[in-house]
This record gives structure tokens, sequence and C-alpha cells, in this order.
């Protein structure tokens, strides 16, 4: 009885543990689909005669990334740019008025609008030039669930000449949606990945387009030989 016992506890936990382990196989295949997925879209996009779902995921690391991002903080550069738009607007009107004080004829008149309007640009190449130092770069932030992707997929020319190609893609997890490379090529794991699957990217031309190239210069050899002799046994 208690040797049946024991069956029945060993039975049960190899069920368990199948379960577990078919439910952990299954959510990998469905993010490997969706990734997949995203990878193949963005080729059809991007990828001029990209061969429609040719993609392959040739390795794949998820990790958690520090992703930083440099951005130009440009609240002081608005708040100076107020400032001296009011400032030169007070001074122009206050230019002008007094211009107009001591103008008695019309060339009078249109040289202190002409001395007004040279005074702004001046004032604001001036501004423009002291401007870059009130924009200030700020780092953010963010961890990002990231899946790294290397991946092969082809090309075709002429509807029949194929080629292989490579490509690294990166993948939030979390927002199911490809990361621009550009965002997190900075990232050491990013770096790191890219470094182990260089072979990756050393991609072999396809064999068949050879093989149908001899075949192509090999019709245009005999073609003209066949016409040559149907026209030598007409005559």
């Amino acid at each position: 009885m208690k040797f049946i016992q024991k069956i029945s506890v060993i039975g049960l936990s190899v069920c368990m543990l199948s379960i577990v382990f078919s439910s952990t196989s299954m959510a990998t295949k469905i993010i490997t689909e969706e990734q997949l997925n995203a990878v193949n879209n963005k080729n059809k996009q991007e990828v001029h005669d990209y061969k429609n779902d040719s993609a392959k995921i040739l390795a794949l690391e998820t990790k958690t990334v520090l992703i930083k991002t440099v951005k130009e903080d440009k609240s002081l550069l608005e708040q100076k740019t107020k400032e001296f738009e009011e400032k030169m607007k007070m001074e122009q009107i206050a230019f002008i008025e007094e211009g107009l004080k001591k103008a008695t004829t019309f060339q009078d008149v249109e040289k202190v609008k002409s001395e007004a309007a040279n005074l702004l640009k001046k004032e604001k190449e001036l501004f423009t030039a002291e401007s870059k130092k009130y924009v200030k770069t700020k780092i953010d932030t963010e961890k990002m669930n990231l899946a790294m992707i290397s991946s092969s997929y082809k090309t075709v020319r002429d509807d029949f000449f194929t080629f292989n190609k490579h490509g690294f893609y990166y993948y939030d997890v979390d927002k199911n949606e490809l990361v621009p490379n550009d965002k997190v090529n900075k990232t050491e794991e990013v770096k790191e990945f890219e470094k182990k699957h260089k072979e990756d990217t050393k991609v072999k031309d396809n064999p068949i387009n050879t093989l149908i190239l001899f075949i192509l210069l090999g019709l245009l050899c005999i073609i003209p030989l066949f016409i040559s002799n149907s026209q030598k046994n007409k005559a």
C-alpha cells in the first residue's frame, strides 16, 4: 500500500513538473513569436526588396538594462527669449518715438524706421550668439526589460536571386514593441551582446545564385549554337 502511495506521489510530482516546464516553454515560444513578428514587420517597412517572413532569430537574450538618454533642457532659453522679446519691443517703441519727435520730413521718418530695424537685427544676432549658454543638458534614466535579438533575413532581386542579410534588433518586453537601436546601443549589455554575436553578421552568399547565373550563361552560349545549327539544317 505504501509502495503504491509513493508511486502516486512520484507520478503526481512528475506531472506537475511537466506542466510547469511546458507552460514555461509555451510562454517563451509566444514571446519569441511576438518578437519575430516585430522583426518581420520592421524589415517590411525599412528593408528594400525584403523577402516576406524570411527573418530567423539566431540568438536572443533578455536582460534588465538601464537606458540613459541625453536631452536638452530649453526651459531657461524659452524664459530668456521671452524676456528679450519684451525688452526689445519696449526699446523699439522708445527709439521710434524719440526719432519721430525730431523728424520733419518723410525721409526722416523712413530713416528712423531703418535705424530701428538695424538695431533690432544687431540685438537679435548678439542674443543668438549667447543663447547656447541657456540650453542645459540633462540625462533621463529608465529601466527596461530588453530582449536583444540577432536575426538573419533575406532579400530578393529579379524574383529569384536571394541574398542573406543580418541585423540586430532590440525589443521592449513590457511594452511589446521594438526599440530604436540608437536608443540602446550605448549600454554595456547591448555592446557585449553585439560583440558576442559578431560572427552572425558575416553572412554567406546564397549558392543558388551562382547556380542560376551559370545556367543563364550556359543558355546564352547554347541558344545561339542551336539557332545556328537549325539554320544550317534548313539550308
